[in-house]
């Protein structure tokens, strides 16, 4: 169906970027989701605040059309969404036909998983820090730029975005550097490394399956800890920081002008924390955890220090500039974590006893040691949902 025909029928279309703009204005919505009831659990639109949405199959709408859109209210407008397009296109022509404003989101929950917001943290003389957003996962990666080299931190699959982002500042990505092994996204970082002369880094800890111990099939530079890295006017330093994995790592970039900034990978985040029960080892991890974020981390902040999480839990943690970082000032006395007085108290918050552990971890595992290959529709379906290796603050 044309444009033309689509002002013909009243039937609107909403782009993902249309559709995140108003997410974070927090204009009323009302998501009428027509994905079967699996997809549909698996992962949902969500903003700063709950979104009222209605599950009713595509299917249902075939079978009896009448019961299906008996429960959708008429008195406001509707969003309707699918897997791919067509089925949200044809309920909401069946709406307008009943004279139900409504509209439908332009390449379904696919496009949404795929869409990407890329802005700038920082714009110095020294150069710039771009964040790359996945709002339909929480996943956060960036791009550090100085004097024509180029840094990529935890990198998605989607290399273009930060190819892109170095070419703009003419810069050409010399390092792609991984916080940790991650067990709830796909890493693009050997893809990355593999592009050109570019190197992967890593702690040699999080290049083994942490329950089988087999070692990667990649090729990466270790990282234990105090290393300290040039990128142009730039210093990158590496810190262990383990917990959330027992190889996880901290970088800290020190411009020339004294100003810090700190990529806290999943170990914390602005409104919660890795968990430490992924391997089977929460106690040891959790003492770990605890170690990194009232000792290593005192050490490497101070309260203007702009921290850069690898994750994000909500969209209400999107700031007036677009960005999802803060200063450390912002965290040091409200975040839960930061407050637990020892290991014990931060277990019962980071590891909850009804939250069970994702079974994709292990696949996702495997994937980003390199001992799996998944085709491009196999890797979509896993990144179907958003992570569930993260611990939320919902307080």
């Amino acid at each position: 169906m044309t444009t033309l025909e689509h002002l013909q029928t009243g039937v609107g279309v909403l782009s993902p970027a249309e559709l995140y703009a108003e997410l974070l204005a927090e204009r009323p919505l009302m998501i009428l989701d027509v994905r079967n009831e699996v997809e549909y659990s698996r992962n949902r639109v969500r903003g700063r605040q709950p979104i009222p949405t209605l599950n009713v199959p595509y299917f249902e709408f075939i079978e009896d059309e009448e019961q299906a859109i008996a429960p959708v209210p008429a008195d406001r407008p509707i969003t309707v969404i699918c897997a791919k397009e067509g089925s949200s296109q044809y309920v909401a022509e069946l709406l307008i036909a009943r004279g139900i404003v409504a509209r439908y989101l332009m390449g379904g929950f696919r496009a949404w998983l795929d869409f990407h917001v890329v802005n700038e943290v920082v714009n110095a003389p020294w150069g710039r820090i771009v964040q790359v957003f996945r709002p339909s996962r929480g996943d956060l990666s960036y791009v550090i730029i100085s004097a024509g080299e180029a840094a990529v931190i935890d990198p998605g699959l989607q290399i273009h975005l930060y190819q892109e982002a170095a070419a703009a500042a003419q810069a050409d990505v010399t390092r792609v550097l991984l916080t940790h092994l991650s067990a709830g996204r796909l890493s693009g970082g050997a893809l990355l490394a593999n592009t050109r002369h570019t190197l992967l880094y890593l702690h040699p800890y999080d290049a083994l399956h942490p329950r089988t111990l087999l070692p990667a099939r990649l090729d990466y530079m270790p990282l234990l800890g105090g290393e300290r890295l040039p990128l142009g006017h730039l210093l990158i330093e590496a810190h262990w920081f383990p917990g959330h994995t027992p190889g996880h790592l901290v970088y800290r970039v020190i411009a020339p002008n004294g100003e810090r900034y700190v990529l806290t990978g999943d170990a914390l985040l602005l409104s919660g924390c890795g968990r430490t029960d992924l391997a089977g080892h929460s106690v040891a991890w959790t003492e770990l955890l605890f170690r990194s974020l009232h000792t290593t981390l005192t050490e490497l902040v101070n309260d203007q220090t702009l921290i850069l999480p690898s994750s994000s839990v909500s969209l209400a943690e999107v700031q007036p500039n677009g960005t999802i970082a803060v200063p450390f000032a912002v965290l040091r006395n409200q975040h839960p974590a930061l407050r637990a007085s020892d290991p014990m108290e931060l277990l019962a918050i980071v590891n909850p006893p009804t939250a069970a552990v994702a079974t994709t971890v292990d696949t996702f595992w495997q994937v980003n040691l390199g001992l799996r290959q998944l085709s491009a529709e196999e890797a979509t379906e896993l990144e179907g949902e958003s992570s569930r290796c993260i611990w939320v603050n919902e307080e």
